[in-house]
């Protein structure tokens, strides 16, 4: 941003696409970019983590959710799809990340989205700078076969040079069931937070 649209008030103008950021992934993890054939295989690896925990149920259940969310998260700038691939069904983690671009439909700054969600979903920096807002969140979606209820791990990071006016979104999703033990939840928040905390932009 120049000094004369500083001095003026002119906003930046927003990048066409979302800037390439790195996070430390585990052996096994991806991050591949966020397609209608993403979504297909991050199903089919759902079916795995399903079959080797002998719940077809759920199995059925979660396919119909996530064609259902492939079609929502696209429409919504979806940006990248983080998951497992390369590791035995019986040592997949039931969680997938998606990656969003994030923009108020009027162009604003998110500072008021943010208060929002300090306010509503309680909202903290995850990191010592503050640089990114994390929360949690739990939903319940119709599905075949039943109803799903999920968590998601939510994590918020302003992109540079748009005057706070984009920010990634990283969901962390986790299905959830009826007296699951609340410790094994907790590992998995662990482990996303763990995650998060080695986001850096590229060139950073």
């Amino acid at each position: 941003m120049s000094l004369r649209d500083e001095l003026m008030g002119i906003a930046p103008a927003l990048p066409a696409a979302a800037p390439p950021f790195v996070l430390l992934l585990p052996s096994g993890w991806v991050s591949v970019p966020a397609t209608k054939e993403a979504f297909a295989e991050l199903m089919a690896r759902a079916g795995r983590v399903f079959r080797a925990q002998h719940r077809p149920d759920l199995d059925a259940q979660l396919r119909g959710l996530v064609e259902r969310s492939a079609e929502e998260l696209l429409r919504r700038d979806a940006v990248r799809l983080i998951y497992q691939q390369d590791v035995p069904a019986d040592l997949m983690i039931p969680m997938s990340i998606t990656v969003f671009r994030v923009t108020e439909p009027s162009g604003a700054p998110l500072d008021g989205r943010v208060r929002a969600l300090v306010q509503g979903r309680g909202a903290k920096p995850l990191d010592g700078a503050g640089v990114i807002m994390r929360w949690t969140s739990e939903h319940t979606h119709e599905a075949e076969g039943g109803r799903v209820s999920t968590r998601s791990f939510d994590y918020l990071v302003p992109i540079p040079e748009t005057g706070r006016r984009q920010a990634l979104m990283f969901n962390a999703v986790v299905p959830i069931e009826a007296g699951e033990d609340p410790a094994s939840t907790a590992t998995l928040e662990l482990f996303a937070d763990a995650l998060m905390t080695t986001f850096r932009w590229s060139g950073a």
